[in-house]
């Protein structure tokens, strides 16, 4: 991909609406092209002035008034007749009227508190990114930019390639060996991810700043388990740690224990 065609991209991709292959693609670009990332930190940022700044104008009485006078006039119903009092009218049509709208609006408040019901959490919302950001790494082999057992050289590798330093901690003796690192990508921001293994099982760390102003997630008490994966999160130092396995959910649980403690943390 070249700049020209992700820039028509990148409109799409502040909105949240690429697809899971153009959304890789591009991702792949902007880790190698600083403009088309500006760029797209540009849009982002119009996006949210835009929807935190825009005023709304309401009409002006006057301006309805025109408005509506130049509307088509409503067609007067046929009298009805003579024989048949209106009071009998009333009678045949507005009960099933009735009946009617008390059924639309039954039907519109199980649709509205479905909906309500079905929509993600923020919680749910940053799981599912997170699994599907670690797929999106294993399927196009692009698991670990920096592979290294050392905590010494994972941890410098990020220095210029992002605006934070991500803690690092050596685990091996707690049976989760360090093997690496990458960048990645969340909401469109670049992101150190930690690789170590369990066994055979990876186990990627999405390190990222603190929340500041954002509403922090909790930590969990226990695992979610999305799409056969497993993903926890905590709060250390003024970061955010979410990290997704393959491994059991006990074997997740002892990891983010053993970090909390090589943080200086309790478990």
């Amino acid at each position: 991909m070249d700049c020209n065609e992700s820039c028509e991209l990148l409109p799409a991709c502040a909105d949240d609406e690429l697809g899971a292959a153009e959304s890789l693609r591009l991702e792949q670009h902007l880790a190698q092209c600083a403009a088309c990332t500006a760029e797209l930190g540009r849009l982002r940022a119009l996006r949210a002035a835009v929807r935190e700044a825009a005023t709304y104008h309401r009409a002006s009485p006057a301006l309805r008034a025109r408005i509506a006078a130049a509307l088509p006039a409503a067609a007067v119903p046929a009298a009805a007749p003579a024989s048949r009092p209106r009071w009998l009218e009333w009678f045949a049509w507005r009960p099933a009227a009735n009946a009617g709208l008390a059924a639309l609006t039954v039907a519109s408040m199980a649709f509205g508190l479905t909906s309500f019901m079905l929509q993600d959490s923020p919680q749910d919302a940053m799981a599912r990114e997170i699994v599907t950001s670690h797929v999106r790494a294993l399927i196009a082999d692009h698991a670990i930019d920096v592979v290294s057992t050392d905590r010494h050289t994972v941890k410098p590798w990020f220095n210029g390639r992002l605006d934070y330093a991500p803690p690092v901690h050596d685990m091996a003796a707690e049976g989760f060996p360090l093997v690496g690192g990458r960048l990645d990508y969340l909401h469109g921001q670049r992101v150190a991810v930690l690789v170590y293994r369990r066994n055979q099982h990876p186990i990627d760390v999405f390190v990222l700043r603190g929340a500041g102003s954002r509403k922090a997630a909790p930590d969990f008490d226990s695992t979610l388990t999305r799409q056969g994966y497993q993903i926890t999160h905590w709060q250390a130092g003024g970061m955010d740690y979410w990290a997704v396995t393959d491994a059991s959910a006990a074997d997740l649980q002892r990891f983010s224990q053993a970090w909390r403690v090589a943080s200086g943390g309790t478990p």
